[in-house]
């Protein structure tokens, strides 16, 4: 009887513990996350009380890279693969996300971010480098080439954030105010699932559903874990809504003086190619390329493609 009450109980905390996985209530101890998501070449640095994990690779001119939101500075590693033997390529997980994990909500305000960054870049020592930035790292970065223009050499954005836009159904959801305080303590499977993949209609980050594999779908879901990231997701999320309801949020895009390169993915569902046609008015003089049948990560789907491309422009004589 004992024996089988100990087996019944084993079942039921399986069955609990699964529960709380599958609804996105659990968390992932960081040191277990760095097992798995830290390299090699990972490492970390503190800034302003912030312990950034970030990683620096390859020899040539730097090139940084951000990436966009719920995301890691993984979405990069097919670039790296292509690049770093022309390029010294350094990334980081943004404050709030990824392994460098929950902030305090001050640092969610962009110009707030985008000091931080300039911090980072006087740490690195670099004068004069490359930016690239996808999504919300498409927006700190144009955001950055105009405070600093000086600094930044050519400037590319994959799908950026820039214009007013109707927002993500998972963001408009998770900031609705009967939902925000569930939000913040469970962020189910599913959801991510749908946002990476899509469903039913619902557009996902990918466009191309063949290229994303278990394993990305489990990053995603696992960043979330860890503790506190959910709650600066959420943060994050009401920062660029309350951002968005401003219509003149990309008024200061024609100043961008920087050599531009803008990337798009034609099935974009997050930021859709709309936005896209408003890059090419605004800047004319900017290069613009739209990738068929890729979504909001064309450098996650398409890295060599997109990497080819980005070698190109960086190359291109002034």
């Amino acid at each position: 009887m004992l024996k089988n009450n100990r087996i019944l109980i084993s079942v039921i905390c399986l069955i609990l513990l699964n529960s709380c996985t599958f609804l996105g209530m659990k968390t992932i101890p960081l040191e277990k996350l760095k097992a798995q998501y830290a390299d090699g070449a990972s490492q970390f640095i503190t800034i302003e009380g912030i312990k950034i994990h970030y990683r620096d690779e390859g020899s040539g001119p730097p090139l940084v890279l951000l990436h966009g939101i719920c995301s890691s500075l993984h979405t990069w590693d097919g670039w790296v693969r292509e690049l770093k033997q022309h390029y010294r390529i350094i990334r980081f997980d943004l404050p709030g996300f990824g392994l460098t994990g929950p902030v305090p909500k001050k640092f969610h305000d962009p110009d707030r971010g985008i000091k931080l960054m300039d911090q980072l870049v006087q740490t690195f020592k670099l004068e004069h480098f490359y930016l690239a930035g996808n999504s919300l790292g498409g927006f700190l970065s144009w955001k950055y080439a105009l405070k600093y223009p000086h600094k930044v050499t050519r400037l590319i954005l994959v799908d950026p954030a820039g214009y007013n836009q109707k927002f993500p159904w998972l963001v408009e959801l998770s900031c609705q105010p009967l939902i925000r305080p569930f939000a913040k303590i469970m962020m189910p499977r599913i959801f991510f699932d749908i946002a990476i993949g899509g469903f039913l209609g619902i557009g996902g980050v990918y466009g191309d559903k063949t290229l994303l594999t278990p394993e990305i779908k489990q990053r995603y879901f696992d960043m979330s874990m860890r503790k506190g990231n959910r709650g600066s997701y959420l943060d994050i999320f009401m920062e660029m809504r309350k951002r968005n309801a401003n219509e003149n949020i990309g008024e200061q895009i024609p100043q961008i003086k920087t050599p531009l390169l803008v990337m798009w993915g034609a099935e974009d569902r997050w930021i859709p190619i709309q936005n896209f046609a408003k890059w090419t008015l605004d800047l004319p003089d900017a290069a613009f390329i739209a990738y068929e049948g890729a979504g909001h990560t064309p450098m996650e789907e398409l890295p060599r493609q997109t990497a080819r491309d980005a070698h190109h422009f960086l190359n291109i004589p002034n």
